[in-house]
């Protein structure tokens, strides 16, 4: 589930309304992802003497009802210090969560010595978390698919990037890594 179409409408996504519409989705799928906006402030109502709408609030119901919350942030040192402070304000906003991080873009060229080594010494330092997934950059890879209309598993099944991808889905779906590559089978020709 994506947010609305245009950020001047949330006074129309309403909490009770958020919470019936999580219900109805746990119905209908197996799965559901919803993607949620970055901000989690929690004071409008304190500026009114009456209830106001919260900004927010969609998002505070759909991070109370999750099972497993992921928070995604970007691999250069202004998106990890944003990642670590997103991490603060979720935790004090959904006391308890535990989320699932994931560093997004990962290039040697931004974070020096070993990526993955670095990112997480940085994010158990100042957020106590590891990252689940670090996520390479391939800037590239993603044109060639939107330039083509295609899945990234279709553009580029084999990229650093599309594996990544997979294994984050496999680990959210608690399903186990295959055990060997899948045989593809093709059509044999009668002579």
């Amino acid at each position: 589930l994506t947010g609305p179409v245009r950020a001047d409408r949330w006074p129309e996504l309403r909490p009770a309304a958020m919470r019936t519409v999580l219900e109805h989705a746990r119905h209908l799928a197996a799965a559901t992802f919803v993607d949620c906006g970055f901000c989690l402030e929690q004071d409008e109502e304190l500026a009114y003497d009456t209830a106001a709408p919260r900004r927010n609030g969609a998002t505070l119901t759909v991070l109370r009802a999750a099972d497993t919350v992921v928070c995604v942030g970007s691999a250069d040192p202004v998106g990890l210090r944003r990642l670590v402070r997103g991490l603060e304000e979720l935790r004090a906003a959904v006391p308890g969560v535990e989320p699932l991080v994931v560093v997004n873009r990962v290039r040697s060229t931004v974070v020096p010595g070993e990526p993955r080594r670095e990112i997480d010494a940085a994010l158990r330092r100042w957020a106590g978390v590891a990252a689940a997934a670090c996520l390479p950059a391939a800037p590239a890879v993603v044109d060639a698919a939107m330039r083509t209309g295609r899945t990234l598993s279709e553009a580029a099944p084999d990229s650093p990037l599309r594996r990544g991808i997979a294994e984050l889905a496999r680990t959210l779906a608690g399903v186990p890594e295959p055990t060997g590559r899948r045989r593809r089978l093709l059509p044999t020709r009668r002579r």
